[in-house]
């Protein structure tokens, strides 16, 4: 086990290397996307919709990321940590803050680039997403960095996983296996392991069946190198 394991799952320990996994699967849907927009010929509507789809799902994804913790994990930190920790979990509120802005702004820019494609509204489109991804690659190494270790010693394991439970039920049905593929991608396998055998049977049966296939195609229709 690593240092950084130890420090996030052991004896005692709520083991949190989940949110890394969910980070990872940001990272790895994300930082692409800048140059996905840029690439886009100026009038390619067809290209321009499946970029901008893959986009705003991952944002919708990542809002209810940060929702889900801005309502379950920040109010239980700020009642149990050392009062000079609070700063760091006042930071981390901070941050989701300016990510939001960074969010509104991007999502105000999608519709209008889907629409015709022009190279106005893709530069413009592209400079948003590079500013959200660049704070938001600032935000997940600072939370892994301060937060998760004193996650694991401060929530308990049934809180942690309703903190889980209610970012997957903000993930679009119809997206989940291809989710779940892009974390199997990205994760730890035993952590991949873990989180699956929290859902129902039916539920697990069903990923296990789609996942990777989904995971395959949407990689190739976005293009994204897997």
């Amino acid at each position: 086990m690593s240092t950084t394991d130890a420090a996030l799952h052991g004896p005692g320990l709520t083991d949190v290397r989940g949110m890394i996994m969910a980070h990872d699967a940001f990272r790895w849907s994300l930082l692409p996307a800048p140059n996905l927009v840029r690439e886009v010929p100026p009038g390619d509507v067809g290209r321009a919709r499946v970029v901008a789809g893959h986009v705003e799902t991952i944002l919708l994804v990542l809002e209810g990321h940060h929702t889900s913790e801005d309502e379950l994990l920040w109010p239980r930190l700020l009642e149990r940590v050392p009062e000079q920790l609070a700063p760091v979990v006042h930071l981390m509120e901070n941050q989701h803050a300016h990510i939001h802005d960074h969010l509104e702004q991007t999502a105000a820019l999608l519709p209008r680039w889907r629409a015709g494609a022009t190279a106005v509204e893709r530069d413009r489109l592209a400079a948003a997403v590079e500013a959200l991804v660049d704070a938001l690659v600032e935000h997940m190494a600072a939370e892994e960095r301060h937060l998760l270790p004193l996650a694991a010693r401060s929530v308990s394991e049934t809180e942690w996983a309703e903190l889980g439970e209610r970012g997957l039920r903000k993930i679009p049905f119809r997206f989940l296996p291809t989710a779940f593929g892009i974390m199997r991608h990205v994760g730890d396998p035993a952590v991949v392991a873990a989180d699956l055998a929290k859902a129902p049977l039916p539920v697990r049966l069903w990923l296990r069946l789609t996942a990777d296939r989904a995971f395959r195609r949407y990689a190739a229709t976005v293009g994204i190198t897997a």
